[in-house]
């Protein structure tokens, strides 16, 4: 009996959803190619309808969230941004792209949304490569009288790649409730660039904002790294930029578990 003969067999007609019936037909497709892969796939409904996530970076999709993830669009190599791609033939990918964009910055209330990572420590490297561009390499140029880092001799290129590595990030630790990619040393954040860390008050548990203050004076961070993974209290971002503006840092929240 196959996958969707199952959910017919089981579920009246009158209470049969149409989402359903793609789904367990697209399974009944997987299965004739590789039976493994969708006996896995079942294993996970089974585990999810009894089971309790309780991991901050997973969530429940729709059925129709996971059809629109397997369709003709995982056959397009999309490179670059919205209507600024380096291969013809992604008019649809743009489309879709510039309306998740869309709904991203009417949901955040911002200016500028960036939907292309597909997690959270992709997210956090995308945004420090970006500020490091716009505050470091950008400014480092137009000193130098460049215009691009091809420009650059091997040599001038060695020292600009130096300076760029040398850039120092200042997040929440990761035993304080920070995220692997606020500077961790076994992560990639660590090593492109200077990483330090801030930490709770080891007898209240709470962030103390005068001393992390005089921390911040004392660091002087490009970056400064407000938000967690485990932190049980809310942030005073307000305060936390006036200490990232008092030594001229720039300022980056990563909300990515507790935006929603």
């Amino acid at each position: 009996m196959t996958y969707l003969q199952r959910y017919f067999h089981k579920v009246p007609q009158t209470e049969r959803d149409v989402s359903a019936i793609a789904f367990f037909a697209s399974l009944d497709s997987v299965a004739k190619v590789a039976p493994s892969i969708a006996c896995s796939i079942i294993q996970e409904l089974r585990d999810q309808s009894s089971s309790l996530k309780l991991i901050a970076s997973e969530n429940y999709s729709s059925l129709s969230v996971q059809q629109a993830m397997g369709n003709l669009l995982t056959d397009k190599y999309a490179e670059g941004t919205p209507f600024h791609r380096f291969y013809a033939g992604c008019e649809n990918v743009d489309a879709i792209e510039a309306e998740a964009v869309l709904e991203a910055k009417l949901l955040f209330g911002c200016d500028h949304a960036y939907v292309q990572p597909h997690s959270g420590a992709d997210a956090n490297l995308v945004a420090y490569l970006a500020a490091i561009t716009h505050h470091v390499q950008v400014p480092q140029l137009q000193e130098m009288g460049k215009k691009s880092i091809d420009e650059l001799t091997p040599t001038e290129w060695e020292t600009f790649r130096r300076l760029l590595m040398g850039q120092k990030l200042m997040g929440f630790s990761l035993s304080s409730g920070g995220h692997l990619t606020h500077g961790y040393r076994h992560n990639i954040s660590a090593r492109m660039m200077v990483a330090v860390h801030y930490d709770v008050d080891p007898v209240t548990g709470a962030l103390d904002y005068h001393k992390l203050a005089e921390q911040v004076k004392r660091e002087k961070p490009t970056i400064f790294l407000a938000g967690y993974s485990s932190y049980p209290r809310r942030l005073n971002f307000a305060k936390m930029r006036e200490i990232a503006d008092s030594v001229g840092a720039l300022f980056m929240v990563d909300m990515a578990h507790f935006a929603g």
